[in-house]
């Protein structure tokens, strides 16, 4: 080899070397620019979080204080409704109460109304007749007058004693019954004699046939005889008069 090449050799060799440093130099540089920016970004970045978080804090801060008096507004309007509610609570409980109070007490007089109706109910049964039996026993002492007009040790005496008796009871008698018949009347009972009147069933209560006479001028169907009268009360038959009926 000769010096030729050897200085050849050595000069390519620096030349790399220099290219080498020169390309390590630019790397460097680059890399530590980047590294710049990208601390002055992270500080940048930092700083505003930092502010940021400053803000949210007090945010925060007066968030809380906000949320704080709206919980305790909130709170204070439901004791209010709460209280409220009881109140009408109370007052419907007192309602009920005076309602249940009442019903008890109406019932309780709705009994004791049907116990005296019914007792009414069975004295009136019991006493209905009570003014007509007042006024038979005028009737009943008329009577018992009329008896004590002829004594029982007097009646085979003097026959004219007798006969004066005997018309004094008559007239006794007659006076009873009309009497009785005034009571009845004033009561709404009334007597009806049906003889010659046409058979009625609703009145009437058939025994016997009667054949009709020859020339007279009575009607088939027609009451010949009554055995005993008839009555009704306030216009309904209470006895239906015993009759005989022509034939």
């Amino acid at each position: 080899m000769t010096t030729q090449d050897v200085r050849a050799i050595a000069n390519r060799s620096n030349a790399n070397e220099r290219t080498a440093t020169r390309t390590f130099a630019s790397s460097t540089a680059i890399d530590t620019g980047s590294w710049r920016e990208r601390a002055r970004w992270m500080t940048a970045s930092w700083t505003r979080a930092r502010a940021y978080a400053t803000e949210d804090g007090k945010s925060g801060e007066e968030g809380a204080d906000v949320a704080s008096e709206e919980g305790e507004e909130i709170e204070g309007e439901e004791n209010d409704e709460i209280a409220k509610l009881r109140g009408e609570l109370e007052e419907k409980d007192a309602a009920v109460a005076d309602l249940k109070d009442r019903i008890l007490r109406t019932m309780a007089e709705m009994e004791n109304l049907r116990e005296r109706t019914r007792r009414q109910a069975e004295d009136a049964k019991k006493f209905a007749v009570q003014g007509f039996c007042k006024d038979l026993l005028d009737v009943a002492d008329n009577l018992d007058r009329a008896i004590s007009t002829v004594p029982e040790e007097e009646i085979e005496t003097d026959v004219e004693k007798i006969k004066a008796k005997l018309k004094s009871f008559r007239e006794g008698v007659v006076l009873t019954e009309k009497q009785l018949s005034s009571t009845f009347n004033k009561h709404g009972v009334a007597k009806f004699n049906p003889e010659g009147e046409e058979f009625d069933a609703n009145l009437h209560m058939a025994l016997f046939n009667v054949p009709i006479p020859e020339g007279s001028d009575a009607k088939a169907g027609t009451v010949a005889a009554v055995t005993k009268t008839g009555y009704t009360l306030h216009e309904r038959v209470i006895r239906a008069a015993e009759v005989g009926v022509y034939q």
